[in-house]
């Protein structure tokens, strides 16, 4: 055979002249290569596989199983049709026909193609954009929508909306499910944001599939149709596009920005007026669609969105361009506002009715069909009773049943207490209002009616009004309290008295609307709850009584406003509860009365139970706040309105059926009609929502067991029906996984394999001991590990996330510099941490997550979904004396504690700074009960402490610049390759000028987003020609870059610390590195006013009377590991100069030599005599008030004496 192709003879010729082996030398090789490589030490390696995707976590050292990994992420990156498999099809998906316009494309770019700008980009406007366009294009739809709102709102002068209008725009309701309403124009803000985000997200695909070219998807095969070959444009969407690109043109801002705006509302009533034909992704607007219904990443990536959110965002694009036509018709119909309701009927019969060949047509059949179908869908969010069925979980909350009592009493006795100690002092001689025996008239319409008013109760309410006023008149301590002299002489009540009286009152009210919230079954709304009336006024007061008991009739409810539905709601108090708010109304609302009238003259207390002195109603959001006090002081798990709400709906679905039929099916019975079962429909209609979905869509009930009344659980009917039960009970509870117990052996052997060193031994004892308590044959449930800055923490989480039965191991991460280099380290030795967020819920072995999103309430459903798994190795918290250093100015620091110690697991608490004397208020703070705690020295020998003081009218700031100029050069200092020096200072006005003159980078805690920091730091580090950079405090905490020559303080540290802290960050690679303080000669150790401990020992370091090295030791280490500069051992310090050659004696301790001085009692005394001199003359003034207006005669001799003295025959 001959090559032609010159170019195939020249690779012949070259491959005519290597050497070839022969079989035997190869088949020898490949035995070498079977029998494996050496390991090279000191390169980090990982025994297995790590995806590389950007937020997968997943890690095996099983061949298969990376395979399988590998083709079910390929697989779930593109979007797959049902083609003819049956099995796989779903109903709903083949009715709006997604699949097959989705088919094929990237989950990626299907994101993509509708993601905003990020909200920094576009706040910071056109300019320095990637795509300039777009952020005007995005900031004048806003402003457009935001203009329509103005045209429906309630608030607004230019308000043009009214309900003949309104029902006009909904007019494509009609033979729908459900009484037929008008458009609903009131939104909450926050529903507006979100509505108006999904507009706009339907103008950046039309920007980015249509306009753009290339149509932003990728084509995998020539023969693929994508969404840009399926849309057709009309004439009018392509003019108006036109437009909006002429408008950006203009030079005038003014006027750009008005011409703008009119373009995008052509462009979407050009979208909207669309018709479709037989082909509906025709339509941009119906494409966008197909694309919402995929989940984004995160949030169950390669899957389809469920119907209830899917189904919201078309109730969002409905909404919104209900809102579009309407602000167009608006425009047109200005010069005659009566044609408005001619055009509104034209536009929507033609393009906004369910009939219509148009995308809003197709929506609005897609819209009906899918709440029919979502009624019978299975509900996420399952709740599970335990076995005993005395506890419930439910989103990461267990909720006992003996809580919700322990709850109710709590709250019972506090407004007990508060109302009868404090309201009525004391009580004594006041008539009990009991409901048994007070009448009430629910007819009564007179305006002020209630049932003080009722003619029956006028025996137990006479004086009433006034005793408690005359319990003040009466008692001379309460006279002494809210009785003082005004300015003009006159006696008049105490605002001080007043306003403390008032704070007992809503102290009170507080706890009582707790006590008609949770015990009364399904609660109501706080809406509902805080508009309660105890008196008429043009409205029916809700505060009846009927039957002998407190009655709350209300009548508002959500569906109201939705439907125009009057929906009742009906509670009845048991009877301790309502007589505490019988006799408050009684006898406490009469004194605010007059506490009001001092105030203002004239004025009423307000007819709202709930509501201040001034009258302010107390606002819906106050109904959660009290009720997460209440839970605290009660000991229970911490709820929420929503989360009791869903709750109450579990408790009354398990406990409160009367009987039960095996074949009884709710769904198809009316809720009246129940027979069996009027005591529980009666508890589901007290939700105002249906039988169905009460029984269905509320507090995670499924569609599982629909023929279990209520999803109960069936009762054994029989000895071998409940012996069976038992027996599943039983496997249940053993069904646990254990986890391994590790020997040091064994530890220290993943340790090696970590770093690819197989003779490397755990250098520190505090490393061995803290795997140990996390993994050996004894763990501790709470481990707390203190050691030194670069000593090796890190290592005892990472080995616990790589031994062979890790599953997951939470990591808690306090600062932003912590996450950077963390990950660097994981990487390094082949772990591949999850980040997590709040929606996200997949797993892996190591999730890293902040401190903020620890404290909430998704992180708690995340853990306990965990625990349930059987997942969740432990938590682990870097930094933690954070939790009690920085919670003044981080809030979640202090909240940190009560998140994680809820979830049941293993918990590891970390930290380099955690002196002797804080550790038990770090103990008790976060909650902690006989943790096992571990501590290692946190000496670091290669430091050499410095301080220098400086004189002259130079300043610091100076003095540090000309430092770093005059010593870096130096090659003998400094390896100019990598070392780096950090000059801290405490004020942010300084650390900018001291960047200025060094032309360096500063970093603080307001140097922008997260992002943004990481930039910073990254930057500075990968250029050698910029040594320095200037921070405060915020660089402290787990900044981990080795080579780090150098940290200078500029001006005294506050705290040991924080400097501690700081000035760890020299020297982790080993090397000799330097701390140096920079102070003016005019500094002096404080000496007046209190010091903390932490304080003090700054100031003893600062000093220089003794150690640096010894001060450092004494403050951060326990006794036995106390040291000072030792010869050969560690850098001496500057006042040592050379290290002792003896260990420090155990009796030598540092602190501040204090000038003695006298003490002077004199002061003291004339105090303590002043006070003992008031206490006499205050008892002898109120016994006089005792005895005034009587006769001291006949009190003497025991005879009656109320008459004055000067009257009495006993004086002569």
């Amino acid at each position: 055979m001959f090559l032609y192709d010159p170019v195939h003879g020249v690779v012949v010729q070259l491959l005519s002249n290597y050497e070839l082996k022969t079989i035997e030398e190869l088949k020898n090789e490949a035995r070498k290569l079977r029998a494996g490589c050496a390991p090279i030490e000191g390169l980090a390696t990982y025994d297995g596989f790590c995806c590389l995707h950007a937020q997968c976590g997943y890690c095996t050292r099983h061949l298969p199983k990376m395979k399988e990994h590998g083709d079910i992420e390929e697989q779930a990156s593109i979007v797959h049709d049902f083609a003819d498999s049956r099995s796989e099809r779903v109903p709903w998906l083949e009715r709006v026909e997604f699949p097959s316009h989705t088919a094929k494309l990237k989950e990626e770019e299907i994101w993509c193609s509708y993601k905003l700008l990020p909200k920094r980009e576009v706040d910071a406007g056109a300019e320095g954009a990637t795509d300039p366009n777009l952020v005007r294009i995005l900031g004048a739809a806003e402003a457009m929508l935001r203009d329509a709102y103005k045209l429906c709102s309630d608030t607004s002068p230019e308000r043009k909306m009214t309900q003949q209008r309104a029902n006009i725009l909904n007019e494509f309701y009609a033979g729908a499910s459900g009484t037929a309403d008008g458009f609903r124009h009131f939104k909450n803000p926050s529903t507006l944001v979100t509505y108006f985000t999904t507009m706009k997200q339907l103008l950046v695909y039309y920007y980015r599939v249509v306009h753009c070219e290339g149509g932003h998807f990728t084509r995998a095969k020539p023969d693929q149709v994508l969404p840009g070959d399926i849309i057709r444009l009309t004439k009018t969407q392509t003019q108006a596009m036109d437009e909006i690109m002429a408008a950006l043109a203009v030079e005038d801002e003014a006027e750009a920005e008005l011409a703008l705006k009119h373009a995008i509302r052509r462009l979407y009533l050009a979208m909207i007026c669309h018709t479709v034909g037989s082909v509906p992704f025709k339509s941009p607007v119906l494409s966008f669609c197909a694309m919402l219904s995929r989940k984004v990443r995160g949030k169950g990536w390669g899957l389809w969105e469920e119907l209830g959110n899917f189904n919201s965002h078309l109730s969002a694009l409905t909404w919104v361009a209900q809102l579009v036509i309407f602000d167009y018709a608006c425009f047109q119909e200005q010069d005659d506002e009566d044609q408005i309701p001619v055009f509104l009927a034209r536009m929507c019969k033609k393009f906004f009715q369910q009939l219509a060949e148009t995308p809003f047509g197709h929506i609005l059949q897609w819209r009906l069909y899918l709440f029919k179908v979502g009624k019978a869908a299975i509900a996420k969010h399952q709740a599970r009773w335990s076995l005993d069925g005395q506890t419930v979980e439910y989103r990461g909350v267990e909720l006992q049943m003996t809580q919700i009592s322990q709850l109710v009493l709590s709250e019972y006795q506090k407004a007990h207490s508060l109302l009868w100690d404090e309201l009525l002092f004391g009580g004594e001689g006041l008539v009990p209002m009991e409901s048994w025996r007070l009448k009430d008239d629910l007819d009564l319409e007179d305006f002020g009616g209630s049932w003080l008013s009722h003619p029956s109760n006028s025996e137990f309410l006479d004086g009433a009004k006034l005793a408690l006023f005359r319990r003040i008149q009466g008692n001379a301590k309460l006279r002494a309290m809210f009785l003082t002299t005004a300015a003009d002489g006159s006696v008049i009540l105490c605002p001080k008295a007043m306003k403390i009286y008032e704070a007992h009152a809503q102290d009170f009210l507080g706890s009582g609307l707790i006590l008609c919230h949770v015990p009364l079954g399904p609660p109501l709304r706080a809406s509902e709850l805080l508009s309660v009336m105890w008196r008429n006024t043009a409205r029916q007061r809700h505060m009846l009584m009927w039957e002998k008991l407190v009655m709350l009739y209300v009548q508002y409810h959500k569906g109201q406003q939705q439907s125009g539905v009057y929906k009742d709601n009906i509670r009845f108090l048991p009877k301790a509860i309502g007589d505490l708010l019988l006799a408050y109304i009684a006898y406490v609302i009469p004194l605010r009365q007059m506490f009001l009238r001092q105030q203002t003259l004239g004025a009423l207390i307000s007819p709202y139970l709930w509501s201040k002195l001034d009258g302010t109603v107390w606002a819906d959001e106050k109904l959660s706040t009290c009720l997460a006090k209440a839970c605290t002081r009660a000991q229970v798990p911490r709820l929420k309105t929503a989360r009791w709400r869903q709750f109450a709906a579990l408790i009354t679905k398990e406990k409160f059926a009367a009987k039960e039929r095996a074949n009884f099916n709710a769904e198809d019975t009316v809720g009246d009609n129940i027979e069996d079962e009027l005591d529980l429909v009666a508890l589901a209609e007290l939700s105002n929502h249906s039988y169905r979905t009460f029984n269905h869509a509320y507090a995670g009930t499924t569609t599982l067991t629909m023929n279990t009344l209520l999803h109960r659980r069936k009762r054994p009917r029989g000895a071998s029906e409940t012996l069976s039960l038992r027996m599943l009970d039983a496997s249940k509870r053993g069904q646990v996984r254990r986890k391994g117990a590790y020997s040091r052996a064994d530890l220290e052997a993943v340790a090696c394999r970590l770093h690819n060193k197989p003779e490397m031994k755990l250098r520190i004892p505090g490393q061995q001991d803290g795997l140990l308590a996390m993994m050996g044959p004894h763990p501790a449930e709470q481990v707390l590990l203190v050691m030194g800055t670069g000593s090796g923490k890190s290592l005892v989480f990472m080995v616990g996330a790589c031994v062979a039965d890790a599953r997951t191991m939470i990591l808690v991460l306090p600062m932003v510099a912590l996450r950077g280099d963390m990950l660097d380290r994981c990487h390094r030795v082949g772990i591949q941490p999850l980040i997590w967020s709040i929606e996200r819920r997949d797993s892996a072995s190591l999730v890293i997550m902040s401190a903020e999103a620890v404290c909430t309430e998704s992180f708690l459903e995340y853990a306990h979904l965990l625990v349930n798994r059987q997942q969740l190795d432990r938590i682990v918290i870097n930094e933690c004396h954070l939790t009690i250093t920085a919670n003044d100015y981080r809030k979640c620091m202090s909240q940190l504690r009560w998140y994680v110690r809820q979830v049941k697991t293993q918990t590891v608490w970390l930290t380099a700074t955690l002196p002797p004397t804080m550790q038990d208020d770090f103990v008790e703070h976060n909650k902690l009960v006989r943790p096992r705690i571990i501590r290692e020295s946190t000496n670091r020998p290669n430091i050499k402490y410095m301080i220098s003081r400086h004189t002259g009218a130079t300043t610091l700031v100076e003095v540090a610049a000309k430092l770093v100029q005059t010593y870096w050069p130096q090659k003998q200092i400094f390896n100019h390759a990598r070392d780096k020096i950090i000059i801290y200072y405490q004020s942010r006005e300084d650390v900018s000028k001291l960047g200025e003159i060094l032309r360096c980078p500063t970093y603080t805690s307001r140097s922008g987003t997260e992002e943004e920091k990481a930039e910073i730091l990254s930057g500075w580090l990968s250029r050698p020609e910029q040594p320095a950079i200037v921070a405060t405090g915020a660089l402290g905490i787990g900044f981990d870059y080795p080579f780090v020559r150098w940290v200078i303080h500029v001006d005294a540290p506050q705290k040991m610390s924080d400097f501690s802290q700081e000035s760890g960050r020299a020297g982790r690679d080993g090397s000799r590195a330097s701390s140096i303080t920079l102070l003016q000669s005019t500094w002096a150790v404080p000496t007046s006013g209190s010091l903390s401990p932490d304080q003090e020992a700054m100031g003893v370091y600062l000093a220089q009377q003794h150690c640096s090295r010894g001060v450092l030791s004494q403050f951060l280490d326990a006794e036995a590991d106390w040291r000072w500069c030792m010869q050969g051992e560690e850098e001496a310090c500057e006042v040592c100069s050379v290290g002792h050659v003896e260990a420090r004696p155990a009796d030598v301790r540092y602190q501040l030599r204090r000038i003695e001085q006298s003490e002077f009692t004199g002061p003291a005394e004339v105090l303590r005599q002043d006070q003992v001199r008031d206490e006499v003359l205050e008892a002898y003034e109120r016994d006089l008030e005792v005895m005034s207006g009587g006769c001291l005669y006949c009190r003497v001799q025991g005879q009656e004496f109320n008459h004055g003295g000067g009257q009495c025959g006993q004086r002569f």
